[in-house]
């Protein structure tokens, strides 16, 4: 049976204040109200009342098995005003029925899109101000209701957020999850991308692994936070200037020592060709350059010089041939 200070402590939760007892309890509480599949909706308050001490003694015997993170469990937050047995009643009335997650709002999505080379604006209701970078997309609602602003990026774009402690903006993409409450930062994120970044400019980010909540990292001004699909996991480090990385805002590109498949990728993204290169270890190598406004033509040119490969450019197609020097 709840006590006192658990029910406390879960309608603290409920209200808004972030602690670790409180989550834990509701997500016990979830998992529970999920599990119990004998529980049928009643108007009555002693069946509401039964059910409850029942849900309670299934989580005290399951505290130690791992907690499964319900969708349904933050709707319901987002919507509950404190009492713990209405949440029960509504929230198995709407898992009975429909068997789905509860929703938290019916919110209306918009999808941008780039092409490569191509850039875009877009500004949220709030002032928020979002930039997209070439060959990217970006999904966001019109309204921005609910105790979260909340987006979905492919790609990269640069976030200048409007600062809402109240409602933390969150950026959702391949491999990460963003939060702040209001900064500016930029998120770097392609899906064929085995590398991906975000990088702070002002304020304060935090950063988590978007299929491990654990693996997290919580970076201020001029620093990244970098994540690496072969090592499953982030690292967090400082840089010089964060400006940098929007340097793409106004066509000026900084590669500092960066593998070649990493330069290939940005080079086709800007301008929109598909590069072939004979020699895969090329692709170990690593290149020191930058350029403003350049032309493809001037880029390979710098690349050829530098690193001593050739090239041809055939249409939409860039062979490349011979090792780095």
């Amino acid at each position: 049976m709840i006590s006192k200070e658990q029910e406390r402590i879960l309608q603290e939760y409920l209200s808004g204040k972030e602690s670790p007892e409180g989550k834990a309890l509701f997500d016990q509480w979830a998992q529970s109200l999920y599990e119990d599949k004998s529980f049928q909706p009643s108007d009555s308050e002693e069946a509401l009342s039964n059910a409850q001490q029942k849900m309670w003694v299934n989580i005290s015997s399951k505290k130690d098995t791992p907690i499964i993170r319900l969708v349904t469990s933050w709707a319901l937050r987002a919507g509950i005003a404190a009492s713990v047995l209405l949440i029960s009643m509504l929230a198995w009335k709407w898992i009975g029925k429909y068997n789905q997650p509860l929703p938290e709002y019916e919110l209306s999505y918009q999808t941008i899109k780039t092409k490569a080379g191509e850039h875009a604006t877009v500004t949220l209701e709030d002032g928020s101000k979002l930039f997209l970078n070439g060959a990217s997309s970006l999904r966001f609602p019109t309204k921005l209701q609910g105790q979260t602003r909340h987006v979905y990026l492919e790609g990269e774009a640069y976030f200048e957020v409007t600062h809402n402690p109240q409602q933390p903006f969150i950026v959702s993409s391949k491999h990460l999850n963003t939060t702040v409450k209001g900064t500016t930062f930029d998120v770097h994120d392609y899906t064929q991308d085995n590398q991906a970044n975000v990088t702070v400019l002002t304020g304060k980010v935090a950063v988590e692994m978007a299929n491990n909540p654990q693996r997290n990292c919580l970076i201020l001004p001029n620093q990244v936070c970098t994540y690496q699909s072969e090592k499953a996991n982030l690292s967090q480090s400082s840089i010089i200037d964060a400006r940098e990385s929007i340097s793409w805002r106004e066509r000026k590109v900084y590669f500092k020592r960066e593998r070649m498949d990493l330069v290939f990728r940005k080079l086709e993204r800007m301008y929109e060709v598909s590069f072939q290169v004979k020699n895969p270890q090329l692709m170990d190598c690593t290149w020191i350059a930058s350029f403003e406004n350049a032309s493809l033509e001037e880029v390979l040119q710098l690349m050829q010089s530098s690193l001593g490969i050739q090239y041809q450019i055939k249409g939409k197609e860039v062979i490349i041939k011979g090792i780095c020097q």
